[in-house]
């Protein structure tokens, strides 16, 4: 019998939707390489957990569902595998690099794990058609990692903050339509969170969302033009006649208020108090509905609600938003051969489009 071989993977150590894309990112090594995907136990999330308490750990099924995850993708449960022995009074892989093989990108397990995520780099397991290949890194990636081993585990210390679409390359064009379609429909939040979010904010409305949160002291000076220009960046991009919905990290909300002159402006306080978890989940979604929709700059919770609206067949504002325009451009298959990647560069392509 075929012995079973698996992805371990220990989550980017950011935000919630720098999480998301790192399942996103082990759903799609595991359907190539046809690894099963160890879930890791709760961890760190930006705004939810402690950094170094792990009794402050995060359950990311709180709002993903995982019934579907585990539907779309083969797994199994950290608990009852032997990576149990890495979790100690601090972390879940304390000292795991000393023993199973993990994949760096360019760097050094130090520190609670690496320090580089995945950046520009390729992951592939078999190549079917070197003129394929050669078309999707077209871009000539800094590293190419082929994960074809026979190591029955590899882990990726909490290094993984990328695309799928750009960084794990599909063997050939069906499975990357699998891929898509296995990440739209496992990596999803819970349903009851729609029917809760329709509820709450029902009828036509326009929505943003103005980060700042911590970007007020690492993206500076674009976050406070943003804010300081916000009324004429609004102006022509949504509706004064209808609500428009404020999707926000700022704690102040009065700061706003200038804008009720104009507009009947309505945040997730207005309809409701919930855990801080359920509250990012249910402004993603009231944004993902509303009629137009415009974002912030390098989120990517912005990045999530336009994938979802793209999902859903929404308004696509993906590449123009309130402090950001991107034209609109041509490429033949993959963005990138027209495009450099960044992270914070969302194209739709990888997740609806045509690629």
């Amino acid at each position: 019998m075929k012995e079973n071989k698996y992805i371990s993977f220990d989550w980017w150590w950011g935000g919630f939707n720098n999480i998301r894309m790192c399942y996103e990112m082990v759903g799609a090594m595991s359907y190539v390489s046809g690894r099963k995907i160890i879930l890791p136990p709760p961890g760190y999330c930006l705004f939810l957990a402690e950094h170094h308490d792990k009794k402050t750990f995060w359950d990311i099924w709180e709002i993903l569902d995982k019934k579907a995850f585990t539907d779309n993708f083969e797994c199994v449960e950290y608990k009852d595998t032997e990576l149990i022995k890495y979790s100690s009074d601090q972390q879940n892989y304390d000292g795991i690099c000393k023993d199973i093989k993990c994949i760096m990108f360019n760097d050094e397990d130090k520190n609670w794990g690496p320090q580089n995520f995945i950046g520009r780099s390729l992951i592939y397991h078999s190549i079917e058609n070197i003129n394929h290949f050669n078309q999707f890194n077209c871009d000539n990636r800094d590293f190419l990692y082929n994960i074809m081993s026979d190591d029955k585990i590899i882990h990726f210390p909490r290094n993984l903050f990328g695309h799928f679409g750009y960084h794990v390359y599909p063997p050939n064009d069906i499975a990357r339509k699998i891929i898509q379609e296995k990440v739209k429909n496992g990596v999803k939040f819970k349903q009851e969170f729609f029917l809760q979010a329709n509820k709450l904010m029902p009828g036509d409305y326009d929505a943003v969302h103005i980060r700042r949160g911590d970007f007020k002291f690492t993206q500076t000076k674009w976050t406070e033009d943003l804010y300081s220009n916000l009324e004429q960046l609004l102006d022509g991009k949504v509706r004064n006649s209808v609500p428009l919905y404020i999707a926000t990290d700022e704690q102040d909300l009065s700061l706003f208020n200038f804008l009720k002159k104009k507009y009947n402006i309505i945040f997730l306080k207005d309809l409701i108090q919930e855990s801080k978890s359920k509250e990012l989940v249910l402004d993603t979604i009231i944004c993902a509905n509303a009629y137009n929709f415009f974002g912030s700059r390098m989120s990517t919770y912005s990045d999530y609600i336009n994938i979802i609206r793209g999902y859903n067949n929404k308004i696509d504002n993906h590449r123009e938003s309130l402090n950001f325009n991107r034209n609109k451009i041509q490429y033949n298959k993959y963005p990138w051969e027209v495009e450099a990647y960044s992270w914070h560069d969302l194209w739709g392509e990888l997740y609806y489009g045509k690629i």
